[in-house]
């Protein structure tokens, strides 16, 4: 009998989900929320329950068997610092998602949204490589400031699972590589060295600081967020909703859905245009700090997001980062794909299911 999976995937404003048999995906579906269905939700743990019954409702109209389902994954989420693997989703770690120990982030959804449905089904959950892994060196995590401490938060799972799937296409180990890794997701950008099997040194892609992304602004002047808290007199959550979703290309052109900006770039918005420009300087600019970082010896560059696959933003970049290493790129969605092949890793017992403590 094959294997079962279901994999699931919060978004801001979507909810997708996969159901796999071994590695084949035999459904996938995507749930569209608009923001007038999440209004009377004051936080994303409200919006769980909504999210679980159009998962299981959007299920069942695809004639899934929720009695064949073995498994159900997910991606990421914010919680304390820990290792790269595949954890078993239970209390302790639903606990730190709901505190949002790390930030109150739509990713943490994923863990709980998984555990439900799993506790529901009577099946094992699993979160695979959480977004707070953190293999910084020292001098990477070191603060300028002692109570000012700098988070690892990232893609991680996109970063690995992508790092091993070049090193076998080249024939080699992923633990015997340097790369440097960028990934635009459709909210944020990371871009980390891997040095032998380890992120040495990455931006803190969630609510943090690095390159714009097409959601959330990256770095940003220290005195503009301290204007905003005291002389404009801004609340926390206004000034998360600008740095979150408000801000880049939504400040500019009123959107940052990925299709509609799409759209006016392949029809020459001299704006968007700009934009784009402004947003490929900056990651080049973080791409070209880890030659530094990992003192030259580089093997590979892997840039990573359906944003390159617009073959002009793609050249934005490579031209100012094409002497440095080799370049591959992966423009396809690799969220489900990776979660599928961690999990099997795991029934397989390829890898050691790992306890989040």
């Amino acid at each position: 009998m094959p294997t079962t999976i279901l994999s699931v995937c919060p978004e801001l404003y979507s909810t997708k989900f996969a159901v796999s048999e071994d590695e084949k995906i035999v459904c996938q579906s995507e749930v569209n929320h608009s923001e007038e269905d999440f209004i009377l939700f004051e936080n994303n743990i409200e919006q769980l329950p909504f999210r679980r019954d159009a998962i299981i409702d959007e299920l069942r109209k695809n004639g899934v068997n929720l009695k064949k389902i073995q498994y159900v994954a997910a991606e990421g989420g914010l919680l304390r610092p820990c290792k790269s693997g595949v954890y078993i989703i239970d209390k302790k770690m639903i606990g730190d998602l709901i505190d949002g120990i790390a930030g109150d982030d739509v990713i943490n959804l994923g863990g709980m949204l998984a555990f439900t449905i799993a506790n529901s089904l009577n099946v094992k959950s699993f979160l695979v490589d959480p977004s707070s892994v953190d293999e910084r060196s020292d001098l990477a995590a070191f603060s300028p400031h002692l109570s000012l401490k700098k988070k690892s938060l990232f893609h991680v799972m996109i970063h690995k699972y992508l790092s091993g799937k070049y090193a076998q296409s080249v024939k080699k180990n992923y633990d015997d590589l340097n790369i440097i890794f960028c990934h635009v997701s459709n909210r944020s950008v990371s871009v980390a060295a891997h040095k032998k099997g380890k992120t040495v040194d990455v931006n803190q892609a969630f609510m943090g600081f690095g390159p714009m992304g097409l959601c959330e602004i990256g770095t940003l002047p220290n005195s503009n967020i301290i204007d905003m808290l005291f002389k404009k007199c801004y609340h926390k959550d206004e000034v998360l909703k600008l740095i979150n979703r408000k801000g880049t290309f939504n400040s500019y052109i009123g959107t940052n859905s990925f299709e509609e900006i799409e759209k006016l770039f392949n029809n020459n918005d001299k704006k968007t245009k700009m934009i784009m420009e402004a947003m490929a300087y900056q990651i080049s600019k973080e791409i070209a700090s880890h030659y530094a970082t990992l003192e030259g010896k580089i093997d590979a560059i892997i840039l990573s997001g359906k944003i390159f696959s617009l073959n002009h933003f793609f050249k934005y970049i490579s031209k100012r980062i094409a002497n440095i290493a080799p370049i591959t790129v992966y423009s396809d969605d690799y969220t489900f794909e990776a979660m599928i092949c961690n999990v099997l890793q795991i029934v397989n017992k390829e890898k050691e299911i790992k306890t989040y403590d």
